[in-house]
């Protein structure tokens, strides 16, 4: 089985893009939780969402999880 990784994503839910800003092991989920906390406060009162989700790879995530890949305008902006 494949180790589970953390992936800190931010989706604009306007534009229904999804930027792909980090990738942590599974044995940082404290790292990527911290992570996420920052990118709230950087992004408050903007028009988005600050997710960190786990799985064993992105491709993964983006069957599990397609709110946040699966629209026609959504996008992975950056590779983590």
């Amino acid at each position: 089985m494949k180790s589970l990784k953390h992936f800190l994503l931010v989706y604009n839910r306007q534009s229904g893009e999804t930027d792909v800003r980090q990738e942590f092991p599974s044995t940082e989920g404290r790292a990527a939780l911290r992570a996420r906390f920052q990118l709230e406060r950087e992004f408050r009162g903007q028009d988005t969402e600050i997710v960190v989700l786990t799985g064993s790879s992105l491709a993964a995530l983006r069957k599990t999880h397609s709110r946040y890949f699966g629209s026609a305008a959504g996008r992975v902006l950056s590779a983590a």
